[in-house]
């Protein structure tokens, strides 16, 4: 072939992948996108969401709405993302608890079929007894766990595997036994606390804000590494002799192979939301701390999350 009609062929070739690359990153979003909440209404992590879908809508002029999927911690959310275009118009609501039930074998979906965004906000998880309560310290709750372990009921948000975990990692560092009382959402056993249902909560501090701040709720613990700018009196696990720090983070997620520069756009569009004084507040108002990490050490910390549950689980014999 004549090395001028090469030279065509290839400029031709040049010109058709522009226009096709040009094509597919058109300008995102042009329509309503929907944001899948796995909690229902109401709870912590919709309350972000529809801060975020508000502010995400005035940001770019289109309309973002909240969708709440809650059923199977998380898999009704998930397969509804899982079974539409990865164009990014179906932004999934997503925090460790999620890790948390990748982890446990029961689902079909792993990190791999996602693309995490960086974690936008984080809180410790807490032991938390009514204000009345006998127990003033986390250790004269580990010494009775341990002692008298038929005699105390603990419980918890069942759906948010982080806070079994949690709960399971003080279990093998106080070396006590007790069982488990699930409850449907963190507000539901903030209220069997507050009924006497339950002696003991594993909790986010979020899910009982007005009763933390007007002291029918007390905090013996944190599972953070340091005591948070809420709780400057809140002792941590670790500063008790428990060495377990942990904490739940919230954020969104992708369809996987959603295009790079859609994502990257999301990126830096929940960047903007994070510095507005509106998105401060409201994170102050619910305890929230900001997590600063990047895109590609978020896919990073989700699969290591993940494979360290799903290790705890099996060494437990809570796994196969």
């Amino acid at each position: 072939m004549p090395a001028f009609s090469q030279r065509v062929i290839v400029a031709a070739a040049t010109i058709l992948l522009a226009v096709v690359a040009a094509a597919a990153v058109e300008p995102y979003p042009t329509r309503t996108v929907r944001l899948l909440c796995w909690t229902s209404a109401g709870s912590p992590l919709d309350v972000m969401m529809r801060q975020l879908g508000k502010q995400l809508g005035e940001l770019y002029g289109q309309n973002f709405v909240v969708d709440n999927r809650p059923g199977g911690s998380g898999v009704v959310a998930m397969a509804a993302v899982i079974n539409q275009p990865a164009d990014g118009y179906n932004i999934l609501s997503t925090t460790s608890s999620m890790s948390f039930t990748m982890a446990n074998g029961r689902i079909p979906y792993e990190p791999a079929n996602f693309t995490v965004l960086p974690a936008i906000e984080a809180e410790p998880s807490a032991v938390a007894v009514r204000a009345d309560s006998r127990f003033k310290t986390l250790k004269q709750v580990m010494d009775h766990l341990r002692d008298k372990p038929n005699e105390l009921s603990v419980g918890g948000f069942s759906s948010a595997g982080f806070h079994q975990f949690v709960f399971y990692r003080l279990q093998q560092v106080g070396h006590f036994k007790s069982v488990w009382v699930p409850y449907k959402g963190g507000q539901e056993a903030g209220l069997a606390l507050l009924g006497g249902h339950i002696d003991v909560a594993v909790m986010t501090p979020s899910s009982a804000t007005a009763q933390i701040r007007n002291g029918d709720i007390r905090l013996l613990g944190i599972s953070s590494e340091q005591r948070t700018e809420y709780f400057p009196d809140v002792p941590t696990f670790k500063e008790q002799g428990y060495d377990v720090v942990e904490a739940i983070w919230r954020g969104i997620m992708v369809k996987a192979e959603t295009p790079r520069p859609i994502v990257d756009a999301l990126v830096t569009a929940v960047d903007k939301v994070k510095q507005t004084q509106e998105w401060k507040d409201l994170a102050h108002l619910n305890m929230q701390s900001p997590v600063n990490i990047s895109l590609d050490a978020m896919q990073r910390r989700v699969a290591d999350e993940v494979n360290t549950y799903r290790e705890f689980l099996k060494s437990s014999g809570l796994l196969n």
